[in-house]
């Protein structure tokens, strides 16, 4: 199995901070295990070099000389058929055994018992020996004495690393989320908010510049859009204005009434392009107080009288309270006219449409008509977009304009069956777009 490491960059740093941390331990202890050893064994060597020395200097002699160590040590002489001639100390007899019998000196080991033999005049040999188990012997006592208080000096060190590369990693993600945070907030109301520069590390610093710049590109191109938005807007609404008039001067009524109708369509597009740039300015600093239910009633008054003419009821249920809210009135009322002109356009004569307002900062209608299929409701809210042929009136960018404005108040249209699966349900919520103090 392929081990993972985290996905997070803090997870990422402590897993391989530890990892680390031990590997280093590990190595660290081995290491000094290594070399207390060696050191011994080098001590050890030298004192049993030393011993030789002393008794090969006392040469001839019957006894050996009363400075010869025996602290866990041994010395004797023997010949070349390993018979002991003189010996102080314990008698080790698998040491004798072992005496190369040759003319060079050497270290040799059996068991815990180091010796050194080194040979002399008349066919005999020097050998020194010392029992590392012995009492008296504090080498390996010490040793294996600094180990265990080197590890109890390690093992804290070992796990306080991993702790302060944990803690600077968090100290530089906080950082980076925070310009997270920053970057998430940005959006079409909002674009002229940059990254912070500085506070990123020297590696990151060049994606926040070039974030930024790139920021700097899209803000040009939200506003050459909105300026050209409203600017055809505007150039259109004088011809327009022409076009009606000489529509009016028609004799044929029937083609007076099309041209009419093509006009009011053209102009109600001029209307929403306008409505569409205005909503580019932040709600906090273009807004007014809202009162929804105002604007609710003043869009059913003025949609009622054609709506019965056709054959249709409409109806307005009031469950708002006061939501100390601001935003665009005219926008609002613009979709919300969308909403009711969008039911009357598609449900046929005898349909019921309610109007609905709150509770909270909430708008809706809902009409029983026939309705949509479950797959096409999320495609509603997209430009251009009619449906089949019965759904071919109009300029296709209603409810993407009310979809907008919800947006642009913090909020969302939601698009749902109507009660009983009958209809739809069309809801503008509204986010909360509290003035903000100056």
């Amino acid at each position: 199995m392929r081990l993972q490491l985290p996905r997070s960059l803090l997870g990422q740093f402590v897993a391989l901070h530890i990892a680390t941390a031990l590997i280093a331990t590990i190595a660290l202890s081995l290491g000094v295990a290594a070399l207390l050893h060696s050191t011994a064994d080098h001590y050890q060597r030298r004192l049993l070099r030393q011993q030789a020395a002393i008794v090969a200097s006392a040469l001839p002699l019957v006894t050996l000389p009363s400075d010869v160590l025996t602290d866990g040590m041994a010395v004797a002489i023997v010949d070349r058929s390993r018979a002991v001639l003189i010996a102080k100390g314990p008698a080790r007899p698998r040491i004798v055994a072992a005496v190369p019998m040759d003319h060079g000196a050497h270290f040799f080991r059996r068991g815990v018992i180091e010796a050194y033999s080194v040979p002399i005049a008349g066919g005999r040999w020097i050998v020194a020996s010392q029992d590392s188990a012995a009492p008296e012997v504090i080498t390996d006592d010490i040793v294996s004495a600094f180990l265990k208080r080197f590890a109890l000096l390690i093992l804290p060190i070992a796990a306080l690393v991993p702790l302060i590369g944990a803690l600077l990693t968090r100290r530089l993600t906080r950082r980076m989320q925070a310009v997270s945070a920053t970057a998430a907030a940005i959006g079409p109301r909002t674009l002229d908010t940059r990254l912070p520069r500085g506070i990123l590390p020297s590696e990151v610093e060049p994606l926040a510049a070039a974030t930024n710049e790139a920021l700097d590109r899209l803000e040009d191109g939200f506003r050459t859009q909105a300026a050209f938005a409203a600017d055809i807007a505007h150039e259109l609404r004088t011809p327009l204005a022409v076009i009606r008039l000489r529509a009016d001067a028609v004799d044929d009524a029937a083609v007076k009434d099309a041209l009419l109708a093509s006009v009011d369509r053209a102009a109600r597009v001029v209307a929403q392009m306008l409505a569409l740039a205005d909503l580019e300015r932040p709600v906090e600093d273009a807004g007014e107080p809202l009162d929804l239910a105002a604007l609710t009633e003043a869009v059913v008054a003025g949609r009622a009288p054609g709506i019965l003419a056709a054959g249709r009821t409409i109806a307005l249920e009031d469950l708002s309270a006061d939501t100390g809210s601001i935003g665009y009135p005219g926008a609002i009322l613009l979709a919300l006219e969308n909403l009711v002109d969008n039911a009357v356009r598609h449900t046929a004569p005898g349909t019921a449409i309610v109007v609905r307002v709150g509770p909270g900062a909430r708008i809706g209608v809902i009409d029983d008509g026939v309705g949509v299929a479950p797959e096409h409701l999320a495609r509603l809210k997209h430009r251009f977009w009619r449906g089949d042929g019965s759904r071919s009136e109009g300029s296709g960018i209603g409810l993407s304009i009310v979809d907008r404005v919800a947006r642009a108040h913090l909020g969302l249209l939601d698009v749902a069956p109507g009660p009983g699966d009958k209809g739809l349900c069309f809801e503008m919520t509204f986010g909360s777009t509290q003035r903000r103090d100056r």
